[in-house]
Formats: structure tokens, C-alpha cells, sequence
């Protein structure tokens, strides 16, 4: 049995578990896998060259990456001084009338939302800095 302190703890350079960390069935696996994965791999590349589709899938999937989902490039005409509400409206408006996606109206007016907060807290700073020079 491990030595341990009055206090019940493990004393200084004895381990709690000497026998080591227990073998799972996932440690087996690497192992298992380091031993043996490249020839795995040739069987499963080979097995893709001769039509096995999904040989070919797994193969596939791990050469190539997945695609993300992305919306196309969508451009709205707005005069280029628009206030943000205004900004937010054309969207609205061009996702009413289809002319836009809904998602990409959505985005675009979190986006201008998020701008406004920007601003706003840009805004407060200036004021409070100026409020502070006048009482200086």
C-alpha cells in the first residue's frame, strides 16, 4: 500500500496509483493503429482504386476538406451617406421584395446593429472625455 501523510494525502514522491494508468479499449486502438495504419490505409486506398465507393468516401473525406456554407456575394445599392437606420431598412425592404435573402438581410442588419453599438459607445466616450476637460 502507498505511504500517505497523517492527513490522509499521498506522501511527497509516492503516487496515488503506481500500477499506472489503467489500458482502454481507445488506448488499445492507437496502439493498435500506430502499429498497423499504414498498411490499413494501403488496403483502403487500394480497395478505392478498384471501385469500392465507400473505400473511395472515406478516402475522399480525408483528403479533402469539408465545405462550409457560404452565401453568395450580394450587393445593394444605398446612397453612401445612409444613416444606419436607413442601411437597415434597404435591406429589410430588398429581403421583402426578394431581391435579397433573408439570412443575408438578417446578417447584414445584425451587422449595422452592431456598428450602431460601435457608435454609440464611441459617442458616450468622446462626451465624457469632454465633460472631464470642462471640469478640469
Amino acid at each position: 500500500m502507498t505511504a500517505r501523510t497523517t492527513g490522509g494525502r499521498f506522501a511527497k514522491g509516492q503516487s496515488g496509483n503506481p500500477a499506472g494508468r489503467p489500458k482502454s479499449r481507445t488506448t488499445e486502438l492507437k496502439a493498435a493503429l500506430s502499429e498497423h495504419g499504414a498498411a490499413v490505409a494501403e488496403v483502403v486506398v487500394a480497395k478505392a482504386l478498384e471501385g469500392d465507393m465507400t473505400a473511395a468516401g472515406l478516402v475522399l473525406s480525408r483528403l479533402t476538406p469539408t465545405v462550409k456554407p457560404s452565401s453568395a456575394p450580394v450587393r445593394l445599392d444605398m446612397p453612401k451617406d445612409a444613416s444606419l437606420a436607413d442601411q437597415a431598412e434597404a435591406w429589410l425592404t430588398a429581403a421583402a421584395e426578394g431581391r435579397v435573402p433573408a439570412d443575408v438581410a438578417s446578417m447584414m442588419v445584425s451587422a449595422l446593429a452592431g456598428a450602431a453599438r460601435v457608435a454609440e459607445v464611441t459617442d458616450l466616450a468622446e462626451r465624457i472625455e469632454a465633460l472631464e476637460e470642462s471640469t478640469r
